[in-house]
């Protein structure tokens, strides 16, 4: 059975490789899909760094914008 922390690390990765298939920077997701004013918060998420991972509203967010199914996302 597949851990936590191994799961959100799949997840940040699937959003990774989104982002930079799209050719879009952190800075640009994080302001674009999320409405942050930092790409900060978005950077450590993606990296899965200091405890940051995404949230169902930012996987809801972010598969909007990338238009692709949450489930693209989470799988």
């Amino acid at each position: 059975m597949e851990c936590y922390d191994d799961f959100m690390k799949r997840v940040a990765s699937n959003i990774k490789k989104m982002r930079m298939q799209h050719s879009k920077t952190v800075e640009d997701v994080a302001i674009e899909a999320l409405g942050h004013s930092s790409s900060a918060f978005f950077s450590q998420a993606e990296n899965y760094k200091n405890g940051k991972h995404f949230n169902l509203k930012h996987i809801f967010l972010l598969a909007e914008y990338f238009q692709c199914k949450v489930t693209d996302i989470l799988s």
